[in-house]
């Protein structure tokens, strides 16, 4: 099909019942339709932070990160794309970057529940306006306010074919990581096509239910059938 609606469509209904890598298939299917949908870039965000949640959930915290960090790469304006990778920074004890992350997601949004949670571990007797107001917290917060301005103007930069986050450099192992996505990507698109093109009829071949004419016009028959049988069995009149 040519129509990017089908497979977003279709990926919506995989990504509610979790079947992720199915999901991002379609999306990317989708994507290559239209390069440039931001709809389409901000679904894919969402599978790589429900994979990042789960590699969370199984203790993973290394992989959680990179999942989240491919997550702001195709999305870069939800607080809670960060404070995921902050917490997810903070099981490795990389508590500088958890705090950076902690930043840019306070900038985004500074009541997230999860990230007034974790700033009282990263800034302990520290409330959040005093922590977005320190002089070590500005350059993060400028970074921030100057990639919320540009993505203002246009989304063309966090296409997916970028190897460059919009707000720090990608390392090399996250490279790594997105050309071994695009690898699975392709893998798992082959296996919806095989599943699509293999899977049983859903037409159900069951007797058809008479129409009520036909129902009465057989117990009329029968009706009459076991009358004349009786009447000549019966004795004849005296």
């Amino acid at each position: 099909r040519n129509e990017k609606g089908f497979y977003m469509n279709r990926g919506d209904s995989f990504r509610m019942i979790g079947y992720l890598s199915f999901a991002l298939a379609d999306y990317q299917q989708a994507l290559e339709l239209d390069p440039h949908d931001w709809v389409i870039i901000s679904r894919i965000s969402l599978v790589h932070h429900q994979y990042g949640i789960k590699e969370y959930t199984n203790k993973r915290y290394a992989d959680a990160e990179k999942c989240f960090t491919t997550a702001i790469t195709c999305n870069a304006k939800i607080a809670q794309y960060y404070i995921s990778r902050a917490w997810s920074r903070f099981m490795q004890k990389h508590l500088p970057a958890s705090r950076a992350d902690l930043l840019r997601a306070m900038y985004l949004d500074s009541s997230i529940e999860e990230g007034v949670m974790l700033a009282a571990r990263l800034y302990p007797n520290q409330n959040i306006d005093s922590i977005l107001n320190a002089k070590s917290s500005q350059k993060i917060l400028n970074q921030m306010k100057e990639l919320v301005a540009g993505e203002a103007s246009t989304h063309d930069q966090v296409v997916l074919s970028s190897n460059t986050l919009a707000h720090e450099p990608l390392a090399d192992e996250n490279i790594a990581q997105y050309n071994t996505w695009m690898e699975r990507y392709k893998a798992n698109n082959d296996d919806v096509k095989v599943l699509l093109e293999t899977r049983p009829s859903l037409t159900q071949r069951v007797p058809k239910i008479i129409s009520h004419q036909k129902v009465n016009q057989r117990e009329n028959t029968t009706c009459g059938w076991m009358k004349k049988y009786f009447d000549s069995r019966a004795d004849p009149v005296s």
